[in-house]
């Protein structure tokens, strides 16, 4: 009876099989960002943000508002928006169908699912940090972090439904924080 060639070394096979099928790590992606390196990598999928950013906090500041909320949705609360009220993926390059944008003086921040946790990563910059949360608990809880004694946060009204802002605008109306529709 013949033997196989590499019959007599199943260990050698073994050994190149797990060398050549190891997936890379996380960390070595090449198709998603790096914010910890100087200078950043950033693949080139990825929407520069600074003059969208600049803006708004200018807007902001002659508001005085401590912190801006942009939603997903349009007026009318669709499923499917049009370009026009394209405001989060304006704002923050992302183009997902979810997720929660909030901007402070000083930082930037997305909330989404895991679904685009990905895509995320492969359209923002460096300005902005992703979190993998779901829901207003975790948004608002960040917002009580960032947000200073008597500061202001700014929303469009017509952008939220009451069964979504109201429990949580219960939360973030204390003394010394104000909701202030914009």
């Amino acid at each position: 009876m013949a033997r196989a060639p590499w019959g007599c070394y199943p260990w050698l096979v073994l050994l190149c099989a797990c060398a050549w099928g190891r997936p890379k790590s996380l960390d070595l992606r090449e198709d998603v960002r790096n914010c910890s390196i100087s200078p950043p990598y950033l693949p080139v999928t990825v929407v520069n943000t600074t003059a969208q950013l600049t803006a708004l906090r200018q807007q902001m500041h002659t508001q005085n508002v401590s912190a801006y909320i942009v939603p997903d949705t349009d007026a009318h609360m669709s499923e499917y928006i049009g370009d026009y009220d394209k405001r989060r993926a304006w704002i923050t390059g992302f183009t997902g169908s979810a997720g929660i944008a909030v901007v402070t003086m000083g930082k930037a921040a997305l909330w989404t699912d895991s679904r685009y946790w990905t895509q995320a990563e492969r359209q923002m910059d460096c300005n902005w940090e992703l979190h993998k949360e779901v829901g207003t608990t975790p948004v608002v809880t960040w917002l009580l972090t960032e947000i200073p004694v008597g500061g202001r946060v700014g929303f469009d009204p017509f952008l939220f439904s009451i069964s979504m802002f109201f429990p949580q605008s219960l939360r973030l109306s204390t003394p010394t924080r104000e909701i202030q529709p914009q």
